[in-house]
């Protein structure tokens, strides 16, 4: 069984983000849902909080990185988000800007990340 490693214990000194964005896939995904869906607030409050602290999310052992983030992004650091009902963000932070990638269940998550669901 696969172990999650997020390493929470790292010192987080607040540093403002100077700007956030969604991928295309995200803000296409985003663009198909109505205005009042669940999904638009949450990533509005993600964006916000990240707006004045990128490194608000937890931090995803670079080993445990998925191939999935490595090879579509690039990434060499990804920081998991948690939203409301279980659902997950992944990001990166990138020369202080911050990219959200997804927003997806719990299972999904799961899933993406080689765990084993109950």
């Amino acid at each position: 069984m696969l172990v999650c490693i997020v390493l929470k214990d790292m010192p987080k000194r607040r540093m403002p983000a100077k700007d956030v964005f969604f991928v295309i896939e995200l803000d296409s995904l985003l663009k198909t849902l109505d205005d009042d869906h669940k999904f638009h607030k949450w990533l509005a409050d993600m964006k916000t909080v990240l707006k004045e602290h990128m490194f608000a999310g937890d931090l995803i052992g670079k080993t445990l990185v998925p191939a999935f983030y490595q090879e579509k992004y690039g990434v060499n650091n990804l920081y998991r988000y948690d939203h409301p009902e279980g659902h997950r963000s992944c990001y990166t932070v990138v020369n202080g800007c911050v990219y959200i990638f997804d927003i997806m269940t719990h299972a999904e998550y799961d899933l993406r990340f080689g765990y084993k669901t109950t």
